[in-house]
């Protein structure tokens, strides 16, 4: 399947998920207003984080085996036993850690422990979204764009029920457990249809142990653990700090703006880890990966600018659909933040070429890279320019970090 068949078939269910994250960002903004959605993103930073680090950070590793070994069932079996127990052992020990470490996370969070049970019940809702990035990682490995459009738009129309009985139920604690149920409950449509669009079992999914694929797994784990620390971090961080030298309103301007990037965003870069990762896993001679990336990036930079745009013209209307008056000086920021888009994602093409070849130094290069551009643009522009300063930095880091991409991929073509 090519490039451009894998993004129109996981276009219908990427709008169905941004379509949710909307709507449900929606509702935060008309009930909380700015202060509710800042201090709501450092709790979504959080469950992003939790999507890569309570499946121990292999699912990008799953996809990539499971798209080498999906014709050697002799291999594929430990892959998978070995993908289960690392999932399991690891979903277990976070939930051991919020349950009993619930008060202060709240606090590091919020910046007070009125949350906390919202924390301890977030240790059982991440072992949702663990299994449900399990489950998608298999579909993705067997490149069925169709099966893993199909679980996602099941699971945001699950989530979102879930999410509004929260909602109406619980009040803020409520809306915050209700946006960790949205990812968590994709896990049940997820192994339906991966059950019955690929030639797995049950039995497959059996935890086993197998030493040498662990220690291929691994090298995941360590570049998910790097995620973990850098630039979520870096974006609580800036959140921290917005609120510190200004106000929570200010983060949530910010947050809105972001809210928007991402959401569209994840539209344009859906058909990545269908299409690219598994493509890019399987080819191994030099030139042929080199000419994918630049046949990948002359499909990707033109889409993602001209998205960009559409959304920079219809920038008040997004404001008004999406949000509330209260965020009218979120207009100012989109700008910056559209061209920072478009240089992320050129950037990310670069970045599923290190994921497919497990390259883990690179990795690891990469994100402490991005970690150390964001957090010193951050404290230059955001106590200069408050919530303009952080979508300022965002563009600043995305611009430097592109731009050092493409001069080591250059370096790689002529070595070639």
């Amino acid at each position: 399947m090519s490039l451009a068949k894998a993004s129109i078939w996981t276009a219908g269910s990427t709008l169905i998920k941004i379509g949710v994250g909307l709507v449900v960002v929606k509702l935060l903004a008309v009930a909380f207003g700015p202060g509710g959605v800042g201090q709501a993103g450092n709790f979504r930073q959080l469950i992003t984080v939790l999507g890569v680090l309570s499946g121990a950070g292999i699912f990008n590793g799953v996809t990539k085996y499971v798209a080498e070994y999906h014709q050697q069932p002799e291999r594929l079996k430990p892959l998978l036993g070995t993908a289960v127990a690392l999932v399991l052992g690891f979903s277990l020990l976070l939930a051991v850690v919020f349950v009993f470490a619930a008060a202060p996370i709240a606090n590091a969070l919020f910046g007070h422990e009125e949350y906390r049970d919202v924390i301890r019940a977030l240790a059982f809702i991440q072992m949702g979204i663990a299994y449900a990035n399990l489950f998608l990682a298999i579909l993705k490995g067997y490149r069925d764009a169709v099966g893993n459009a199909l679980a996602v738009i099941g699971g945001s129309l699950i989530g979102l029920v879930a999410y509004w009985l929260c909602f109406m139920l619980g009040g803020y604690a409520g809306a915050l457990a209700g946006l960790a149920l949205v990812p968590a409950l994709v896990v049940l449509p997820a192994v339906v249809l991966m059950l019955r669009r690929t030639p797995l079992s049950l039995r497959a999914l059996k935890p086993a142990w197998d030493n040498a694929i662990a220690g291929h797994l691994g090298k995941f784990t360590l570049m998910a653990l790097m995620t973990a620390v850098t630039l979520p971090v870096a974006y609580i961080m800036m959140r921290n700090l917005l609120a510190e030298h200004y106000s929570w309103g200010d983060v949530g301007i910010w947050q809105g703006v972001s809210t928007i990037s991402d959401a569209y965003l994840q539209f344009i870069t859906a058909s990545f880890t269908v299409y690219l990762l598994p493509t890019l896993s399987r080819l191994t001679d030099k030139s042929a990966l080199s000419r994918e990336i630049v046949r990948s990036l002359k499909f990707v930079l033109p889409v993602v600018a001209g998205v960009s745009f559409c959304v920079w013209l219809l920038r008040d209307v997004a404001i008004w659909l999406l949000f509330s008056r209260e965020f009218i000086a979120m207009r100012e920021l989109f700008a910056w933040q559209l061209v920072g888009d478009v240089m992320k994602v050129g950037a990310y093409v670069f970045g599923y070429l290190v994921i497919a070849k497990a390259a883990l130094r690179f990795y690891l290069l990469t994100e402490v890279s991005q970690f150390l551009l964001l957090t010193g643009f951050a404290h230059w522009l955001i106590p200069m320019n408050g919530a303009l300063g952080a979508a300022q930095a965002y563009m600043a880091t995305y611009l430097v970090y592109f731009l050092l991409c493409c001069s080591v991929f250059i370096i790689y073509r002529r070595r070639a």
